[in-house]
């Protein structure tokens, strides 16, 4: 194998570095044409009267490889190889492998370092998250929905760590300067953004970053914050009555299993996607009349092993109606809110047998 002196290796790896990908391909081009026609010229009709043979036997020559089936057969032609084809196509096949070796190394860098861009992102998760032990709860938890939408998870922080999941090709990470940095959160596609979960390293971060995205995230996303301090999520419900805000519920759940053992074990379950059933949430289509809820509670059961335990009439769940009355109507478009072993969408469920006798 040839092994190029040092100098030669030192400016190839400059060449490599600031060579860009049109130029590269120009000297691929040019080194092609320039070779062809002075083969051309050295009267060489056996390698170049067929082009697709040419551009074969070229490739061969500059790669080292040498299989030797084509050759150059006139004195010309000879010296052609030996001093123009050989020496030109070993420092573009080198500075081409070389590129493409860099290429493969600076994604694999920006991976790790959070780098890249996501322009390209279209109806994905954001975890914008301050707490990586949390961060990775919540990955297990929507991989765990074994029914979920394959949309691709992005992981985006501020701090300086490495990509914790380099692994798992259905989440990403990026590193932001600053959530409140625009180019940034255009480089994470938020506006393209479907589902969007805020838990910061504390309910300040948490308020911060979420004020942040609002104006620029999608009126159709949904959007959860995650507080421990009650007056910061009324305060951000205030400026941002469309994100839902989850309070800490620790206190109340010590409570519970003081008074009704076993309460926490139960909310752990059905709020979990790795345990068996668990709580989903589905909204339903617009009716052709009104369903009784407890002919909708009957049939869901009967039918999907669905038990259904709540509705609203709005997306972050305000006004919430928990075990509602028997008879109220079910009039369509309302989030209702069921425990099932696995998750059932609506196309999943015929709404029209609910009309039935």
């Amino acid at each position: 194998m040839l092994i190029l002196p040092k100098i030669l290796k030192k400016q190839l790896r400059r060449l490599t570095l600031q060579l860009t990908w049109p130029m590269m391909f120009f000297l691929v081009i040019a080194q092609t044409c320039i070779t062809y026609l002075l083969l051309v010229m050295s009267d060489e009709s056996a390698l170049t009267d067929n082009l697709l043979q040419f551009i074969y036997y070229n490739t061969v020559v500059i790669s080292t490889v040498g299989f030797g089936d084509f050759s150059p057969t006139t004195d010309l032609g000879k010296m052609v190889v030996a001093f123009f084809q050989i020496p030109s196509g070993l420092i573009i096949f080198a500075t081409f492998i070389g590129k493409v070796t860099q290429l493969f190394i600076n994604i694999a860098r920006n991976n790790m370092n959070g780098s890249n861009d996501f322009y390209h992102l279209d109806d994905h998760i954001l975890l914008l998250c301050g707490d990586n032990h949390a961060s990775e709860q919540i990955v297990q938890l929507i991989l765990g929905d074994k029914k979920r939408q394959k949309r691709q998870i992005l992981l985006c922080v501020t701090a300086e760590i490495k990509n914790p999941y380099p692994d798992i090709d259905e989440v990403s990470f990026a590193r932001l300067r600053a959530f409140s940095d625009l180019k940034e959160l255009e480089r994470i596609a938020l506006s393209k953004a479907r589902r969007i979960i805020i838990d910061g390293q504390s309910d300040d971060e948490t308020l911060s970053i979420a004020l942040s995205i609002a104006t620029y995230a999608s009126a159709e996303a949904n959007i959860s914050a995650h507080f421990f301090d009650k007056s910061k999520a009324d305060l951000l419900k205030i400026h941002c009555p469309q994100i839902e805000c989850s309070i800490d519920s620790s206190a109340q759940m010590m409570v519970r299993s003081m008074q009704d053992p076993g309460s926490s074990q139960v909310t752990a379950h059905i709020l979990s996607t790795l345990n068996g059933a668990t709580l989903y949430c589905l909204q339903a289509p617009k009716l052709e009349q009104p369903i009784p809820f407890e002919q909708l509670f009957n049939r869901l059961k009967h039918s999907h092993g669905m038990i259904l335990i709540a509705l609203s009439h709005f997306k972050n769940g305000d006004d919430m109606q928990v075990n509602p009355d028997p008879q109220s109507e079910i009039k369509g478009a309302e989030f209702l809110y069921y425990i099932a072993n696995e998750r059932i969408t609506v196309d999943e469920i015929n709404w029209h047998d609910f009309y039935l006798p």
